[in-house]
């Protein structure tokens, strides 16, 4: 039994943990491998490179850590680096976005003469080049992947579409990434008996290639469908329809699509609805603390919050240096400034204040919200500055014009113990908490 995944985002990461909260401790299989994978999932590079299995886990590389020829210059801000040969840029770096990083080496993307990108190297977790994609005219040609002693062990071909695997000192060529995934089904010797899948792209093909070996009857094969659409797509129609489909069931995880999808199908047996079992933190406590990180100085409504929550702490943080502007609030007794806080103190936050204020403009940082949701703490937010809806009650979405409605809101849920759990069980409510007992009534 394997998840067969496309990627490892928010929403792949979330199956796997309910998943396994639910008993079902599958092999995770991501497709597309960026070196960074959680311990225990695998891909078809990292089972033909052997990548992960070090003996010995070195640290990451920092971003001054980059080979480079004698007499350049590396140059890194909070955000990215680059590599100069004098005044003229020769690449640029590309971090891991992974929440315990700092300015770790994820791309080096190299420029030729003309600035346009010659190559790409790829680092993963342990600090090793594993791959290299090279490319021509501004377009990609090949890609490689390293194994542990350096060597090419996969050669990918952008231009003819085919594979070449060197397997126990076998040299195999495939004319499809399909063909090559299926073949690495057979030498990782997996139980492919039930495959749970969540993307009607590559996933669903190598399913559907399966079809062709496996026997309808033996099969229990899921579709997790984390998406959202206006008119049933057509792959899942051909799950639908097929009498001989290796897919067995369906399962929507928003109920709003699920309820879509019910209404243009009569089989309303293959169709079953699942949101996720998500962990969350136990609070034993309440205070009038709120948290806000930011990475802008435009943080929205700010004065009215400060003056209308005077016995309240505020803590306002960033990951660089603050602005004269946000500075200025120091003269204030219920505000804390932390400019250039670190993860470790985000942590602390976290953890420490009953609310978080999703009330900055500008890109979310460190994924506060869904970081602040699993903290188990009550999330506000203007409908101006909302960075992630789905983790924020609808109710405690407020107008930006109306800055006293939010301040009732926050006085009114910190007014006692009860009533701020009762807060909290319709945030986890308004996002569709599954239980351990639906998920195996369904799947088991």
């Amino acid at each position: 039994m394997i998840n067969l995944f496309d990627k490892y985002d928010a929403k792949s990461s979330d199956l796997k943990n309910s998943l396994e909260a639910a008993g079902i401790k599958n092999t995770t299989v991501i497709l597309n491998d960026d070196g960074f994978l959680f311990d225990g999932a695998t891909s078809p590079i990292a089972f033909f490179t052997g990548m992960y299995d070090v003996q010995e886990k070195t640290p990451p590389k920092f971003f001054n850590e980059v080979p480079t020829p004698n007499y350049w210059e590396i140059r890194g801000s909070s955000q990215s680096g680059e590599i100069f040969e004098g005044y003229k840029k020769r690449a640029e770096i590309v971090y891991s976005d992974r929440d315990e990083d700092y300015r770790i080496i994820k791309e080096v993307k190299w420029f030729n003469d003309l600035d346009r990108i010659r190559q790409v190297d790829y680092y993963n977790k342990y600090g090793n080049l594993f791959a290299k994609k090279t490319f021509s005219d501004g377009e990609v040609t090949l890609t490689t992947f390293l194994n542990l002693e350096k060597q090419e062990v996969i050669l990918m071909n952008h231009i003819t579409k085919s594979i070449q695997v060197t397997y126990e000192d076998k040299n195999y060529i495939f004319d499809s990434y399909i063909d090559f995934v299926i073949f690495y089904f057979k030498c990782a010797e997996f139980n492919l008996n039930s495959i749970y899948y969540n993307s009607l792209a590559d996933p669903f093909f190598i399913v559907d290639a399966l079809e062709k070996f496996q026997d309808s009857n033996s099969t229990s094969h899921v579709l997790f469908w984390q998406e959202e659409s206006q008119e049933m797509p057509g792959n899942m129609r051909s799950i639908i329809d097929s009498d001989s489909s290796i897919t067995k069931k369906i399962v929507v995880q928003d109920r709003d699509e699920f309820v879509r999808l019910q209404n243009q199908t009569d089989d309303q047996n293959i169709l079953n609805y699942l949101g996720f079992i998500y962990q969350y933190n136990e609070n034993t406590d309440m205070s009038k603390s709120a948290y806000i990180l930011t990475n802008s100085d435009n943080v929205e409504r700010l004065q009215e919050i400060v003056n209308g929550l005077p016995d309240w702490k505020i803590y306002v943080a960033a990951l660089t240096e603050m602005s004269d502007k946000l500075m200025a609030f120091e003269r204030y007794n219920n505000v804390v400034l932390e400019p250039s806080t670190t993860i470790e103190d985000v942590h602390q936050r976290c953890e420490e204040c009953s609310f978080y204020l999703d009330i900055n403009h500008n890109n979310e940082v460190l994924n506060i919200v869904r970081r602040e949701f699993d903290s188990n703490k009550l999330i506000f937010a203007f409908d101006n500055t909302i960075h992630n809806r789905l983790f924020i009650n609808e109710d405690n979405v407020i107008n930006h014009e109306s800055p006293e409605l939010l301040i009732h809101r926050l006085e009114a849920a910190s007014r006692d113990y009860a009533t701020y759990k009762q807060e909290l069980t319709k945030q986890r409510d308004s996002i569709g908490q599954a239980t351990v007992a639906e998920y195996r009534r369904i799947l088991i």
